[in-house]
């Protein structure tokens, strides 16, 4: 067991520092998924990893082993024809059975959103002069860098059970805290006019400041499940309490023409009013070592104060559906799974429908030890000012090392 957690450390380690972690300049947020869940159509509530169960809450307690838990990603993107690679770590989880093995506790850890992205403004804003000030033209540029994450517990345990029906429940609480910074310049120019009368900018002065946004918040989820012989049904609920922004600037150099409706001598604390999330799904057993799923999911994003819209996409809906299909071989040694799904992401201005393919194949040849990995193929339409073409291909990777800790 501690070869192969330091192995799972190594690979932490690794492929932390060599991150291009945030490469969602649009804040998108996050899924911590195994590999398991996202060869399913990016299911939440299942998951093809039967050996040692980390992909689904109200199921977690059915291994009896303490589990550790990592997945990383690898996305290679084609917008508009432009080429984009990253890479980041999904999370980390930590399973202990307890209580004679009927309940399991758990730990993770991973990003809920992160922004690493530069933005330039193309054209300039003016300001009309007055008696004391002359006119004046302006363009901003901004590097955002962060984001918040999670920190969740979890319990899972057996609520009910006969000769025909299971029932199981999940309760996870949730933990948001993180930083997000935000670099800003303005390039401040005289106007002049030249012989035609075009404006030219002329006397560039700049000006920096760099802000940072602190997050605090707690949600809550609870899945359950019922389940015969043939079919299972499973929903699950994700609720969050009021999010907590405090806003703060690290230097008084903004320009007090350029005034952003915050005092940057003082600390400004912003409500995100709560998020809503509800997943629905169904499963069928073909036969014992095969499923097919279906799951629909709902996000009903933050309510955010109007003068602080940190996220492009803190006022985004969100519909998913998923289908995915799974089997096992050699006497569970091996498991293979397929999926599609159909992601719509809307405000009033902006519309995105995301579709694809996914294929996984789990190997657990070694004992105690799990290697789950998934091919994504895909593709994303959207209009948003102008119309966006998104081609992608994803490579997930995930790890889990088992042993039996408590007897």
């Amino acid at each position: 067991m501690k070869i192969k957690i330091i192995i799972l450390t190594l690979f932490t380690i690794l492929y932390s520092y060599d991150s291009y972690i945030s490469f969602y300049g649009s804040g998108e947020k996050l899924s911590k998924l195994n590999p398991s869940n996202i060869s399913l159509g990016w299911s939440k509530l299942f998951d093809s990893n039967t050996n040692h169960y980390i992909g689904s809450l109200s199921s977690l307690f059915k291994s009896n082993k303490v589990r550790l838990s990592m997945a990383s990603d690898f996305n290679f993107n084609s917008i508009n024809d432009n080429l984009y690679f990253n890479q980041k770590i999904n999370y980390f989880s930590a399973l202990f059975p307890i209580k004679n093995n009927k309940t399991t506790l758990g730990f993770s850890l991973s990003p809920l959103y992160r922004i690493n992205t530069n933005i330039t403004e193309n054209e300039f804003s003016f300001i009309e002069g007055n008696e004391d000030n002359p006119p004046y033209a302006y363009k901003t540029e901004y590097d955002f860098e962060g984001g918040p994450s999670i920190a969740s517990m979890m319990i899972s345990t057996k609520g009910y059970e006969d000769n025909n029906y299971e029932a199981l429940i999940g309760v996870q609480i949730n933990y948001i805290f993180g930083s997000l910074y935000s670099n800003v310049k303005h390039s401040v120019f005289d106007i002049v006019y030249d012989e035609n009368g075009s404006f030219l900018p002329a006397n560039e002065i700049n000006d920096y400041y760099t802000g940072i946004s602190s997050y605090s918040g707690l949600g809550f989820e609870m899945q359950f499940s019922i389940s015969n012989n043939k079919h299972q049904l499973i929903t699950s609920f994700n609720i969050f309490d009021e999010i907590d922004i405090n806003f703060s600037y690290y230097d008084d150099t903004v320009p007090e023409q350029l005034e952003l409706g915050i005092n940057p001598d003082e600390e400004n604390t912003y409500k995100f009013s709560s998020p809503f999330e509800i997943n629905l799904g169904y499963a069928y057993k073909i036969k014992q070592n095969r499923k097919i799923i279906m799951e629909y999911y709902n996000y009903s994003p933050y309510d955010s104060n109007s003068d602080f819209n940190l996220f492009n996409n803190s006022d985004l809906n969100k519909d998913r559906i998923s289908l995915g299909f799974y089997t096992t071989l050699l006497d569970n040694k091996l498991s293979m799974s397929t999926g599609l799904y159909f992601i719509k992401t809307y405000n009033d201005e902006l519309d995105s429908n995301r579709n694809g393919l996914t294929f996984g194949l789990g190997v657990y040849t070694i004992p105690n030890f799990s290697i789950d990995l998934c091919l994504e193929l895909g593709q994303n339409e959207i209009e948003y000012n102008e119309p966006l073409s998104e081609k992608y291909f994803n490579l997930y990777l995930g790890i889990t090392a088992a042993d039996t800790w408590f007897k």
